[in-house]
């Protein structure tokens, strides 16, 4: 892939409209109720995925470290899917969760993306089967420099 993607913290949570404008495009704006507030035990982060400064994904992870991270939402807009910014950013939030001591992460799927989570070899949860979760490899090789801004 030779997109200029970058995978950056947001500092705060997006706006409402901008979330809402992600749901719409992915078809699940009545399918996902509101963001809940984070667990008081774990910790919210809100990424971007952007290309040439221009938002194009946009991912909420629930930090439990260093158990698990749960990936409750990753939205890509229709018009840049099947370009292989979904596994580009899978790879991302495994390397951010590295650096941070999780080896798990965790998601539940949303409805026709089972096939693209098995390709990034998720499993069913033997405790949980409808969560699907990924031991991260501590060993994977690096395939960036710089990663957080």
């Amino acid at each position: 892939m030779d997109l200029d993607l970058q995978f950056r913290l947001l500092k705060t949570p997006p706006s409402t409209k901008v979330l809402m404008a992600f749901r719409k495009d992915a078809d699940s704006e009545g399918l996902m109720p509101p963001p809940k507030p984070a667990d008081p035990r774990g910790k919210l982060q809100w990424i971007a995925i952007e290309l040439k400064n221009k938002q194009i994904g946009i991912a909420r992870l629930e930090l439990a470290a260093p158990e698990f991270c749960f990936v409750s939402e990753l939205m890509i807009a229709s018009q840049y899917r099947g370009l292989g910014i979904g596994h580009w950013v899978m790879t991302r939030i495994e390397q951010y969760c590295l650096s941070l001591g999780i080896k798990r992460l965790l998601l539940e799927a949303g409805e026709g993306t089972d096939n693209f989570y098995k390709s990034q070899a998720f499993i069913s949860d033997p405790l949980m089967p409808r969560l699907l979760r990924k031991d991260i490899n501590p060993f994977q090789r690096k395939m960036f420099a710089p990663l957080f801004h």
